[in-house]
């Protein structure tokens, strides 16, 4: 906050959203007590004669009402710190790097967590993700240590006020999927799209192995390390259901690419999952239709039919079909391609 807050001149004040009082007053309820007083002598319309005092006024009693709410319901952040408090007293100081908005309330990725607010009226979707997440089990510990670190792991969740909050645990090296498209202004090298859906087809297989459907493999729930090749699905698991049992919601890309009947009769079936997967390749090519790929020659045409035709039923075989002919007959003998990004770049 500005030191002297009576030189913020009215284009400022007005600029504040309601929704971050936090660009304004200071996170102590006797400070920010302090600070409204002040900005409200200061341009009470009796004494200021600036002729946009009335509304500087109204918009600061504004701005304080969202700020006694947020510090009420202990939802209060400051640029890099979100500082919660949870219903049962405890308060949580989580760092973050980055905000973003989605389609259930907001996300904040950090160096080692990523933590999903969500708004109280998606109290069951918050709570199916918290049941999916709770079925994960592999069958022996070599399972285990190959595919947890492409799963979720809960570090605290809680509820404050009015959002209810899941903390996952994040190795440093991930990054959000999307933030790595924007990134590369929205087309990747088709290279790096292929072990990226590799990786993807492999956690698909263990979704089958689990009897799960995801129904949100996209761009905002999966986060790739770009030294190790590798992804996590740490989003979107507020969709994800048994298999053959009714899907509760849906983003609005599952709805458009999932299968027609998967969608008539509502019910989790892997080959959404599959069909996302082929929805994320395409969107990391440029072009989510896939209309425009070959025109574009975004990446060798085996690579860009598999992409393009409707996936069948069978993850595994799906993988190996993938792996041992379209990665073979679009780039030859397998390499290592290093993809330059990092926390830093994106951060």
């Amino acid at each position: 906050m500005n030191h002297d807050i009576t030189a913020l001149s009215a284009a400022d004040l007005l600029a504040m959203p309601l929704s971050r009082p936090e660009r304004l007053f200071t996170g102590d309820p006797d400070q920010a007590r302090r600070e409204f007083r002040t900005l409200v002598a200061h341009w009470h319309p009796d004494r200021c004669s600036h002729p946009e005092a009335t509304a500087v006024f109204q918009h600061l009693n504004r701005l304080y009402e969202a700020a006694e709410r947020k510090l009420r319901d202990g939802v209060w952040q400051t640029p890099g710190l979100l500082n919660l408090r949870g219903n049962d007293g405890t308060r949580y100081q989580i760092s973050y790097l980055r905000e973003r908005e989605f389609e259930l309330g907001q996300l904040f990725i950090g160096p080692e967590t990523v933590t999903w607010l969500m708004e109280k009226p998606h109290a069951d979707l918050f709570q199916n993700g918290l049941d999916a997440i709770s079925r994960l089990r592999f069958a022996d510990e070599r399972m285990a240590a190959q595919l947890q670190p492409g799963l979720p792991e809960i570090a605290a969740r809680f509820e404050t006020a009015d959002r209810l909050a899941l903390v996952m645990r994040k190795a440093p090296d991930l990054l959000l999927l999307s933030d790595v498209l924007a990134h590369f202004n929205g087309r990747m090298d088709a290279r790096q799209v292929a072990w990226i859906i590799s990786s993807l087809l492999n956690l698909v297989c263990y979704l089958d192995y689990a009897k799960l459907a995801h129904n949100a493999i996209l761009t905002d729930a999966v986060f790739i390390s770009p030294p190790r090749h590798s992804s996590a699905l740490l989003g979107g698991w507020w969709y994800a259901v048994r298999q053959g049992q009714p899907m509760r919601a849906a983003p609005a890309l599952t709805v458009q690419y999932a299968p027609f009947d998967v969608i008539n009769c509502k019910c989790g079936d892997i080959r959404t999952d599959l069909e996302l997967v082929r929805v994320v390749g395409r969107a990391l090519l440029g072009d989510v239709s896939g209309a425009r790929l070959a025109r574009d020659k975004a990446a060798p045409p085996a690579m860009l039919d598999w992409l393009c035709l409707p996936a069948s039923g069978a993850p595994l075989q799906e993988y190996q079909t993938w792996q041992g002919q379209v990665l073979k007959a679009s780039f030859g003998e397998r390499r290592f391609v290093r993809l330059d990004v990092s926390v830093n770049d994106l951060y």
